[in-house]
């Protein structure tokens, strides 16, 4: 047969960035999905996010509970999210309750009022909360799949799309209904070391090609906010981001030591060494380098950027004014339970918004403690470092090591080797005085001098002595 004259398949946003982008675009339009989770796996929260962003796009929304009580508990807890819009109600969004339908007449008589409101309504979503008790109240596996079948025909000719939420094991076995939906996301919320952490996972989808595999989700004060897992969302090959054009690094010094007079443009630079041996310094200068044409982005986890002016004003560093101007964004992130993705979002974002060329993420660590990444790893920082050379940055990342005596890395070096373009290595010697020494540990596309050179603080910050013989 030939499906030449065939029409594509509709979208339908979920009104939910992430939740589109992991779907493919989107719910088909006249489709019927399954929402399924435990209790407080945040479902009723994702279909009401959902429901008034349809209303605000246009759309007529039915939301249907199977629950003897009334709707009234059910506003209270929505109007707290940003997506709530009371005077959608009931024109835009309309709530009724099928419990005394399928108390009375059973699935037959929950289907007559679905297919009645969803004409009454002019609906183009249609949400039932409470699959798991119309599967109770089945008299036979058969009797639920004609349910399932019979809604899926009134979605069909009425062009409804139709949300069912059941709870449901996430990881149960498959059921009867679940053989017939065009879809199925599962929700999640699992312990992961000491925090908990939600995610999402469509597991099937029918004429879409979706990202497989958890992502993250968080419930905040908008509602939803879905973080497509990295490795998955951004495949795009950087292409030929490094290119072999100095950016200076902040110290005429170190500039010295590359043969075009700082990183290659658009790489990823290491700053590697114990605390204390001068990453944030250096850092400092390299981001003070920033201007209105090449703007600068500081993405940090420890010193605030109110103490990071003051380190800079006090070290006398060149170029420090461009620390307290808009070309100088700072981006402070508390140190603790976020998620990867939710990092990775967060710095992608604000490299694309603000055009930053000069990036500086001030604490890997932050991204090796967060939850998820053991498992994770290379994968990740490889995903997010390609990204970043994508966008045009030209990145800074310094990363602290955890044993001085022997250099050990708190990454393997395979890992390092993904991330990173450039490696500075950093070391304090201690004599009469403490010294910090260091040299070029590795350097694609550009000659470097090899030399194991010495940090001074000069009269405009630091900047490179010839060291004497480095003890081992």
């Amino acid at each position: 047969m030939s499906t030449g004259h065939l029409a594509p398949l509709q979208r339908v946003s979920s009104g939910i960035g992430g939740l589109d982008e992991i779907t493919g675009g989107g719910f088909l339009e006249a489709g019927v999905y399954i929402l399924q989770g435990v209790p407080g796996a945040g479902k009723t929260i994702l279909a009401n996010h959902i429901a008034y962003r349809h209303a605000a796009a246009g759309g007529h929304v039915v939301y249907v509970t199977l629950l003897a009580e009334s709707h009234a508990r059910l506003l209270q807890h929505m109007q707290s999210f940003e997506f709530f819009d009371g005077a959608a109600i009931p024109e835009r969004v309309y709530y009724v309750s099928a419990f005394n339908a399928l108390r009375t007449e059973g699935l037959a008589g929950v289907v007559r009022l679905l297919h009645s409101e969803m004409r009454a309504r002019h609906a183009t979503l249609l949400v039932l909360d409470g699959l798991l008790l119309a599967a109770s109240a089945a008299e036979s596996e058969q009797s639920l799949k004609i349910f399932v079948s019979d809604v899926q025909a009134y979605a069909t000719l009425s062009g409804c799309t139709v949300l069912m939420l059941t709870s449901d094991d996430a990881d149960r076995h498959v059921s009867a209904e679940q053989t017939m939906v065009d879809g199925i996301l599962l929700l999640r919320d699992r312990a992961v070391g000491p925090v908990r952490q939600r995610n999402i996972e469509v597991v099937k989808f029918r004429g879409s090609r979706t990202l497989r595999g958890n992502h993250t989700f968080q419930i905040g004060p908008q509602g939803i906010v879905i973080y497509p897992r990295l490795e998955a969302a951004k495949r795009q090959s950087p292409g030929a981001a490094i290119v072999p054009v100095g950016v200076s690094t902040g110290v005429a010094g170190i500039d010295r030591m590359l043969d075009i007079g700082g990183f290659p443009q658009g790489c990823v630079a290491v700053l590697a060494g114990p605390s204390g041996s001068g990453k944030t310094t250096l850092a400092l200068h390299f981001a003070a380098c920033s201007s209105e044409r090449e703007r600068g982005l500081w993405f940090s986890f420890y010193e605030s950027p109110e103490l990071l002016r003051s380190m800079a004003q006090r070290l006398n560093l060149r170029g420090a004014p461009a620390l307290h101007t808009p070309a100088v964004h700072f981006l402070w992130n508390a140190l603790g339970e976020s998620s990867l993705d939710e990092l990775a979002t967060r710095l992608l974002e604000g490299v694309a918004a603000k055009g930053a060329k000069r990036v500086v993420v001030d604490g890997l660590g932050a991204f090796l403690t967060a939850p998820g990444f053991a498992e994770r790893g290379a994968a990740f920082l490889a995903s997010l470092m390609n990204e970043l050379r994508r966008l045009g940055a030209t990145t800074v990342l310094t990363m602290e090591e955890q044993e001085q005596a022997s250099m050990v890395l708190p990454v393997q070096i395979t890992t390092l080797s993904a991330v990173a373009d450039t490696v500075l290595r950093l070391r304090l010697t201690e004599d009469q005085q403490v010294r910090r020494h260091m040299w070029v540990g590795k350097s694609r596309l550009v000659r470097c001098d090899l030399r194991v050179r010495e940090l001074a603080l000069g009269a405009q910050g630091v900047d490179v002595v010839e060291a004497p013989s480095l003890a081992s």
